[in-house]
């Protein structure tokens, strides 16, 4: 282990031996005693754990206290947030003198100014996440470290203007990055590039989000107190009111026969009578009877008859006729004449002699036909030239034949 180590070691056993003392000293500051009191302080004193505060008065270094405030999340009433721009001009001075170093080849101070940027790199996201931390503690207390109304209303104002300057202080952190990233690479350190990437850039979107969530309760409670304000003077001035005018509320007198009748004003009570049916007292009976004749008949309601209305007939369409198109026809009297002839039917020759599909191109019909004719039990004999091409990839056609298939077997 180095020495630096070794002293660290020591520094923390020294704390752990006195961590009664220490304890106290967080709570307020404390004063010497019996002997192994004294001793225990002047050990303190000698690691500077404690600082003379006033004749045999101590108190907790305030580095020491920030330290173990942080880990109870315990915050003083109108606590400052951490400034980062101070680390952030640190962090750039010492890029500077690393580029030099570089530049110079002095290899040994290179290696302590990377150690001492990176140290200043942690320590600016350290403080943006403890002024994140205090901000989200004293937001979900409600600013429990104080009582008073009015205190928790002006701390809330405090850290509303400390937001706007931390905002600014994030936001001028892709300003950095982006200038030492392009100079890391220029120069040859991509992995200081790659730390200031990682620890900065990467986290600053989210560090914002934070910070505008915080910003945005604090506007909002600073304007729900401005409201309960406004609600508090008017029911204080109404109060005053109130208590200068005391008649308001009238005057309490006690109520003896000797009281004029005139200070009194009767109120009639309602009353409505309530029988009970149930009761089988006669005279109960008689009275319900009697109410019951004095009660309107009841006037029968003739039976209505509703009038249905204007009646409406629906009248379904015929079904449209199947109206045959001239190829449709065409081919039904090929089909018939082919199925009794002794001879093959050539379509070309066949659709001359119809006037009717007259307009309709040969080739179109030659694909109609074979398409129509093909599952109608007919054989079909494609009529090509008679020299077939050497390399024909399509065989051609001029014509089609048409006869029954006992025929064509025959």
């Amino acid at each position: 282990m180095s020495e630096k180590g070794v002293q660290v070691q020591r520094l923390m056993a020294g704390l752990d031996k006195h961590s009664d003392l220490v304890a106290e000293a967080f709570e307020g500051s404390v004063s010497s005693g019996d002997k192994p009191r004294n001793a225990s302080i002047e050990a303190l004193s000698g690691i500077n754990a404690l600082k003379p505060h006033d004749e045999d008065v101590y108190t907790l270094n305030p580095r020491l206290r920030e330290f173990i405030a942080d880990h109870l999340s315990s915050y003083q009433a109108f606590q400052a947030l951490r400034q980062v721009s101070g680390s952030m001009r640190q962090a750039r001075e010492q890029w500077n003198e690393l580029r030099r170093l570089k530049a110079s080849g002095s290899m040994r101070d290179m290696v302590r100014l990377e150690s001492a940027l990176e140290e200043s790199v942690i320590d600016i996201a350290y403080s943006i996440e403890h002024n994140l931390s205090l901000l989200h503690s004293l937001i979900s207390t409600q600013y429990g470290n104080v009582d008073d109304l009015a205190s928790k209303f002006r701390q809330n104002k405090y850290y509303g203007r400390q937001i706007d300057i931390f905002l600014r202080d994030v936001s001028s952190i892709d300003a950095i990055v982006e200038m030492i990233g392009d100079e890391a690479i220029s120069s040859g350190l991509p992995h200081i590039r790659h730390l200031v990437v990682r620890r900065l850039g990467t986290k600053r979107l989210q560090w914002t989000a934070h910070i505008k969530d915080a910003q945005s309760l604090i506007s909002k409670r600073l304007f729900d107190a401005k409201l309960m304000e406004a609600r508090m003077k008017r029911l204080s001035r109404f109060a005053l009111w109130l208590v200068r005018n005391k008649t308001t509320d009238g005057w309490d007198l006690n109520v003896t026969e000797s009281a004029d009748c005139a200070l009194f004003r009767p109120e009639p009570i309602a009353l409505r009578p309530q029988p009970d049916v149930g009761d089988t007292d006669p005279e109960i009976t008689n009275s319900l009877v009697a109410a019951m004749e004095r009660m309107p008949r009841k006037v029968a309601m003739k039976a209505r008859h509703d009038d249905s209305g204007p009646q409406m007939i629906i009248v379904e369409p015929d079904e449209p006729l199947n109206v045959l198109k001239p190829e449709q026809m065409a081919l039904r009297e090929l089909l018939a004449e082919a199925a009794v002839a002794t001879d093959p039917v050539s379509l070309v020759a066949w659709k001359s002699d119809k006037p009717e599909i007259a307009d309709m191109p040969d080739q179109a019909w030659l694909m109609y036909a074979c398409t129509q004719l093909l599952g109608s039990g007919l054989h079909l004999n494609f009529v090509g030239d008679p020299v077939p091409e050497v390399f024909a990839i399509n065989e051609g056609f001029h014509d089609i034949e048409v006869c029954a298939r006992e025929r064509e077997l025959a």
